[in-house]
């Protein structure tokens, strides 16, 4: 299935919003009633978040680490867990330095937006990467 988000980070997201993020996705997970684990590194060196849906439930595992980097997505297939990574995607979208676009229409990122308890900060697909 082809439902597909994507993200760029356009300069390096300071430690301390970037540990903001972590929190929030914890907070979104557990809200959530999908299947999902959460991994959060917190070591300033090796940063870095990590979502997957569980067993049946799950697709591709979504990684977010606060580096620079010009594109990344990761595929979901509308599996339960895509409202936890919708939701930190939409909370990390109100950073200057963070951007994300996806395949899905409002309704579709609806639960993942209100999980979020921030409005939708979506922006349309950039014309590069």
């Amino acid at each position: 299935m082809g439902y597909t988000h994507y993200w760029k980070v356009k300069e390096d997201i300071d430690e301390r919003f970037f540990k903001m993020i972590q929190a929030k996705a914890a907070e979104i997970a557990s809200k959530s009633k999908a299947p999902v684990t959460i991994s959060i590194n917190t070591h300033p060196l090796h940063l870095k978040l990590v979502i997957e849906g569980m067993f049946s439930d799950s697709h591709e595992t979504f990684y977010l680490t606060p580096k620079k980097n010009t594109f990344n997505f990761c595929k979901t297939a509308h599996k339960p867990y895509d409202e936890v990574v919708v939701g930190v995607l939409n909370y990390a979208g109100h950073l200057n330095q963070f951007n994300w676009w996806s395949d899905g229409d409002n309704a579709e990122l609806a639960k993942g937006v209100e999980l979020s308890d921030t409005p939708l900060s979506i922006l349309l697909p950039p014309l590069e990467y």
